[in-house]
């Protein structure tokens, strides 16, 4: 909330937000400030008038902070400050320039830099205010010369256009969460200077400021004479002078409500301009609180001062005789110096006389009665101040009064006090309207005669209590639509709605409620704030309509989705819980309110299969796998219905897709642990086999040796040849030995299979190194020859560092080293762009060569494809080596200083 300039009694006004105002510092929190900014920013001190250190002048290259060939500079270069000049930097001991400064220092110098200026307007405050509340462009165009005040909207500064000296302007800057009326400027400043009742514009339009926000901003006639304020502070004044300004003021409402057609919402002195003194001449200013006189009610979050609103705009009523309300007040001001008494709450302020006995004059308390009449339709206009001026006495008009009907201790005579009440105390007015409800729809009948609101919202609430709450929207949308809407309690306008949608989860049954009940519908008719719904001319807000007619098909579409998928299987979801489904409708209302949403949302959809902290089993059910796809893709004219609906189903099923995924995963993990032991069964009986089959030809050949041994001999005591073995030796060596070979070969097998299936792991340092390759051949590519020379501060200061650390130390050293060994590379290729491109691309095809899946990848493949990962991995690293990373950090910091330069 913001807080006004505490010496404006007048400036309070409601329902702004976000940000506190800019305070002009005084002596104390110049000099705090200025203490703080020696602390954090030593040498700096003589920007505020301070001493500052002996200076000696850097070196000067030839652009910011580079010297040409991209080598670094004999001193990092600061940015210079107001009149040109530089920090100095000092050496400890004898407080002279050494030309140098550590690289690191260097390095994070504008980090330390923003962190200073964060500190100084965050925790203690700026020395003064003009820098930090006019955005950069407003300065290029217009030269501030002071600050001539502040109100809960705006700051508004004395300048001068820079291409038109000497011809002052009131520059107005507003507030974040403020916006100009720019239908009324634009009629403004086509009629010129034609009007002596409105300021002459100069131009307008947005800005963004030093924090990045968009500040909308107005230049028009400077007045130097000020405002009425500075008048009505001499009060009370004579009979004549109170006379002139009193018509000077009613001519200039006159004007805007007759020619320009816009009541002004906020009338006070603060935004009344003189013009001239003798005859007293005012301009009515502060166009923010100006609407087209043809809307009977506007949007009550506009801003208004308390002091001088009149009873009915607290409803959000803000119509003609408002402005004239505000007269009285200032009239009660010219007569006696002090503003009336407003004792009690609203409704005793809109249904009681206002005390004006401090008027003594019989005369200008019949006009201030006049105008101060607290019913509208009973209020003083231009033609009855104009008929008191002529020496006339208009007669006080009497409101016709109703039969009041009691709610709760309170009194109400005219449906407005009685809907604003209901929708304030909303619980209250549920409860009363379920036993009253028969009473109120015959007031409505013989005493108010309305017959335009729809009666069915307030017939049988007995029997259906849950009405209740849709029957005060509906009187709300009817008697006081200026209001903001609202629902058991809550804001339902489309920012409320979204917060509530996006808010704790507790407030989501209030979201699903609203929609489903149609008060979303009935709070599209209050009227919007928001520009493109006004320029419509319908006054009713588009938003909420949109979300009252597509959120209920998204969740039908929903409802059908869910319908389809519990009890389809085994593997079905069951039905969401009440609450899920209150946050699937709260998350079709954000959809429709920020289409952007979508993205968001399947990008959440996404990383539940990659994202390393986020992924779930989600994506092995196979039924949220196939919604996921659907939610995916771009849905366009009838599909995004569809499209929209999947991704809300996805998202409302994530939980039970994760339970069903975890089992479905855990049945894979089980299928795949029993396939892996059936071919270890496989190949170890294969080696057993094959080891019976070599002891069985071992045996075989031992019987047979044995056999022949004992054969009968020839006459000639020569043995009988065995036919199976002509040499007659070496059979138990090679049949060992074939055992032997047949047993490594199987262990080896094994090995290899047991290896490859942890192949995959390579891509943890592998995709990480190629992401390094592609950084830096973009580096390569983009760093000029002749040198890279930042326009970014901070780039300047990382390049620089950056720099220094590659051309000395431990990292100097490594790139020579890694240099020379790419250096061996034929054509110059360890130099070229394209070469850590090229492994980058290498070093991928080979982790996905090695986590393959596929049953043709054979483990042989994929070990091979691992080892060479680590062997590409450890080569990038030389590559980046190869030029002190240089190449590598231009690769980050030249894009960095295209997006902050």
């Amino acid at each position: 909330m913001v807080t006004p300039d505490p010496g404006d009694e007048n400036a309070p006004t409601q329902r702004i937000d976000p940000t506190a105002t800019t305070a002009r510092s005084g002596p104390d929190r110049a000099g705090a400030t200025r203490w703080v900014t020696r602390v954090l920013r030593p040498g700096s001190d003589d920007r505020d008038g301070g001493p500052a250190p002996t200076r000696v002048a850097p070196p000067s290259p030839d652009r910011t902070g580079v010297l040409p060939g991209g080598g670094p500079p004999a001193g990092p270069t600061a940015p210079a400050g107001p009149g040109g000049r530089r920090p100095a930097r000092t050496i400890p001991g004898d407080g002279r320039d050494d030309g140098r400064t550590p690289w690191w220092r260097t390095l994070f110098g504008p980090l330390l830099d923003w962190m200073a200026r964060l500190v100084s307007r965050v925790v203690v405050g700026p020395a003064g205010d003009l820098d930090y509340a006019v955005p950069a462009e407003l300065r290029r165009r217009y030269q501030v010369l002071d600050h001539v005040g502040a109100g809960g909207e705006a700051v508004v500064y004395l300048a001068e256009p820079t291409d038109s000296p000497g011809r002052r302007l009131a520059l107005k800057v507003y507030r974040p969460g403020h916006d100009i009326n720019r239908e009324l400027l634009d009629r403004l400043r086509a009629r010129g200077t034609a009007s002596p009742h409105t300021p002459a514009i100069h131009g307008y339009g947005t800005a963004a400021s030093s924090w990045g926000e968009d500040l909308a901003w107005e230049a028009q006639e400077y007045f130097s004479l000020g405002t009425l304020r500075a008048v009505i502070d001499q009060a009370p004044l004579d009979d004549d002078r109170a006379r002139a300004v009193l018509s000077a003021v009613a001519e200039c409402l006159h004007h805007w409500q007759d020619e320009l057609q816009h009541n002004h919402t906020d009338v006070k002195p603060e935004n009344l301009l003189v013009r001239s003194l003798d005859p007293p001449v005012v301009a009515l200013t502060d166009f923010g609180g100006a609407v087209r006189a043809t809307m009977s009610r506007v949007y009550g979050g506009l801003a208004i001062t308390e002091d001088y609103a009149a009873p009915e705009v607290v409803e959000g009523r803000r119509e003609g005789p408002a402005s004239w309300w505000s007269l009285g007040v200032m009239v009660h001001e010219l007569v006696t110096g002090r503003r009336p008494e407003r004792g009690g709450n609203w409704l005793t302020a809109r249904n009681t006389e206002v005390d004006i006995s401090a008027i003594t004059d019989e005369r200008w308390r019949l006009l201030v009665r006049g105008l101060l009449a607290p019913a509208p339709s009973a209020r003083w206009g231009y033609d009855e101040v104009a008929q008191w001026l002529a020496g006339e006495r208009p007669q006080i008009r009497t409101a016709r009064r109703l039969r009041p009907v009691n709610f709760a201790g309170a009194s109400h005579e005219d449906p407005p006090s009685l809907a604003f009440d209901l929708l304030d105390r909303s619980e209250t007015g549920a409860m009363w309207l379920r036993s009253h409800w028969p009473e109120l729809r015959t007031w409505l009948d013989r005493e108010v005669n309305d017959y335009t609101f729809d009666r069915a919202y307030l017939t049988g609430l007995d029997a259906r209590p849950e009405l209740a709450h849709v029957a005060i929207s509906a009187l709300a949308a009817r008697y006081v639509p200026g209001m903001p809407p609202r629902f058991r309690g809550h804001e339902i306008s489309a920012d409320g709605l979204l917060a509530l949608a996006t808010g704790d989860a507790s407030r989501h049954a209030v979201v699903r409620e609203a929609v489903e009940s149609g008060a979303v519908g009935l709070g599209s008719q209050h009227w919007c704030p928001h520009p493109a719904c006004r320029s419509g001319g319908s006054g009713r807000c588009a938003l909420l309509e949109r979300v009252q007619h597509e959120v209920p098909l998204l969740m039908r579409r929903v409802t059908e989705n869910v319908d389809r998928l519990v009890g389809s299987g085994p593997d079905a979801p069951r039905r969401p819980d009440a609450h899920e489904t209150d946050t699937a409708w709260a998350r079709a209302v954000e959809l429709v309110l920020v289409p952007d949403t979508a993205s968001r949302h399947r990008s959440l959809l996404r990383r539940q299969s990659w994202h390393p902290k986020q992924r779930s089993d989600a994506p092995h059910a196979p039924w949220w796998a196939e919604l996921r796809r659907q939610a995916l893709r771009d849905g366009a004219g009838g599909d995004a219905v569809a499209t929209r609906g999947a991704v809300l189903t996805a998202l409302l099923l994530l939980p039970e897709a994760a339970r069903v995924g975890g089992a479905v995963a855990a049945r894979e993990r089980a299928d795949g642990r029993a396939r892996r032991q059936d071919r270890w069964a496989a190949l170890a009986g294969s080696a057993r086999a094959r080891w019976t089959e070599a002891r069985g030809k071992v045996s075989t050949a031992r019987q047979r040796r044995a056999e022949a041994a004992t054969a009968p001999t020839r006459p000639d005591n020569q043995a009988v040849p065995n036919p199976y073995d002509p040499s007659g030796a070496g059979e138990p060596a090679r049949n060992r030995r074939d055992q032997e070979r047949a047993t490594r070969r199987v262990e080896r097998t094994m090995s290899q299979i047991q290896r490859a299936m942890s192949a995959g792991r390579c891509r943890r340092f592998a995709y990480p190194a190629a992401l390094l390759g592609l950084v830096d051949g973009l580096g390569r590519v983009m760093r000029p020859e002749e040198g890279f020379y930042p326009e970014s501060e901070f780039v300047t200061g990382a390049y620089t560092g950056l720099l220094e650390a590659g051309g000395g130390g431990l990292l100097g050293w490594l790139s020579e080293v890694t240099g020379s060994v790419t250096g061996l590379l034929p054509g110059g290729a360890g130099d070229a762009w394209w070469f850590p491109v090229l492994l980058a691309v290498v070093l991928v095809a080979l982790g996905r060569s090695a986590a393959s899946k596929k049953p043709s990848a054979r483990a042989r493949r994929r070990l091979a494809a691992f080892r060479l990962a680590v062997a590409g991995s450890l080569f990038m690293l030389v590559v980046l080596l190869s030029t002190g990373l240089v190449a590598l950090g231009s690769g980050v910091l030249i894009p960095l200083d295209g997006l902050l330069g």
